[in-house]
């Protein structure tokens, strides 16, 4: 059934998103709880390089959850915003939309001013240059996105886009050098470290 191939694909999604990158690690999850300390220095200078993705296990995560997506969106008869049977539906993934690149913005926004506060070590300067071409792209994105949207009234890129951003964060290739790890859990992005 539709149900069965989306669970199919979202299960493969996450044996590829952590399969051999987190194999003998433990699995360990840590959550950051009140003021707690980092291993990562305050300044700039100690910093470790934000390691690059592997873009074939990204790339096949991304096509996993196109996939699954399509699969909802056409068996729910809501491909369109127009043609769409359940209203309700429509306004719920506007609002996740929204939600979730307003939030994300939020982050990469917020680490930027973080990174910039720092010692400008070179690691802390190649940070920057990274974080403000991402904070570029998710806004000309976003913004593309909506207009495509409102005009096309397609709905399936609402939802994707979401996720395969959030799928995209280094955080979940590089645990102990992403911008998260360096420039969010020690000053206050709590919610976030808790994943």
């Amino acid at each position: 059934s539709t149900l069965s191939m989306i669970r199919l694909l979202a299960i493969a999604a996450v044996a590829t998103a952590y399969g051999p990158a987190t194999a003998g690690r433990g699995g360990a999850i840590r959550i950051v709880v009140g003021s707690g300390t980092s291993s990562v220095p305050r300044g700039g200078g100690g910093l470790i390089p934000t390691k690059p993705k592997p873009l074939l296990k990204e790339a096949a995560i991304d096509l996993s959850i196109m996939g699954a997506a399509q699969l909802f969106f056409r068996r729910t008869h809501c491909t369109n915003a127009r043609t769409c049977e359940l209203a309700r539906a429509v306004v719920a993934c506007r609002a996740f939309f929204v939600t979730v690149q307003s939030y994300l913005l939020a982050i990469y926004v917020r680490q930027l001013g973080v990174a910039r506060s720092m010692k400008q070590s070179a690691v802390v300067k190649e940070d920057l240059f990274r974080m403000r071409v991402r904070l570029t792209k998710a806004s000309v994105k976003a913004v593309f996105l909506l207009a495509v949207h409102l005009h096309f009234g397609l709905m399936p890129p609402l939802v994707v886009s979401c996720v395969t951003a959030v799928v995209a964060l280094p955080y979940w290739w590089d645990r102990e050098s992403s911008y998260i790890a360096k420039y969010g859990r020690r000053h206050g992005q709590l919610f976030w470290a808790a994943f």
